[in-house]
């Protein structure tokens, strides 16, 4: 019970520390120079077949549970989609963690109806977010829709 408590502090603790820019003491500020692009299910998939216009990294911001169930299949194994739940981005050291991580990479988000990606790319892009930020209309229901692969479980 002790353990417990005490890993409770230390996660509360974490997630009340922000991020800081490498070498500077200041929060990482917000910028509006971007805006969330709305595409459709089909043109998510030919950004991602296509390899001449650079590499899109497809996040799915659902939980783990549906992402297990169901998710979208990409046509290369280094395009593969990578969970980043919207209940993480909600919290302002998650964001600038995505913020970091993702740093000037074009970005299509995703989840079972364009709801929770609208709201995730929304705070993606209030708080900075620097590169293309792609939101998939309809989400992994119209890509089923259009006819598109997906995958289940563990496989890839």
């Amino acid at each position: 019970m002790k353990k417990e408590a005490i890993f409770i502090a230390l996660l509360l603790l974490i997630t009340a520390i922000p991020i800081y820019q490498q070498g500077e003491s200041a929060i990482v500020a917000p910028s509006k120079q971007g805006e969330l692009i709305n595409i459709t299910a089909q043109e998510a998939w030919e950004m991602l077949d296509n390899e001449e216009d650079g590499i899109q990294i497809p996040v799915d911001v659902r939980t783990f549970g549906e992402y297990f169930d169901e998710r979208i299949s990409s046509p290369h194994l280094y395009d593969k989609p990578v969970l980043y739940p919207l209940q993480l981005l909600e919290i302002p050291l998650f964001t600038n963690l995505f913020i970091k991580i993702f740093h000037g990479n074009e970005v299509i988000l995703y989840c079972r109806t364009s709801r929770r990606s609208g709201i995730g790319g929304k705070l993606l892009m209030e708080n900075g977010y620097d590169g293309p930020l792609y939101n998939m209309v309809g989400g992994i229901n119209a890509w089923k829709a259009a006819g598109l692969p997906t995958v289940k479980g563990f496989g890839l």
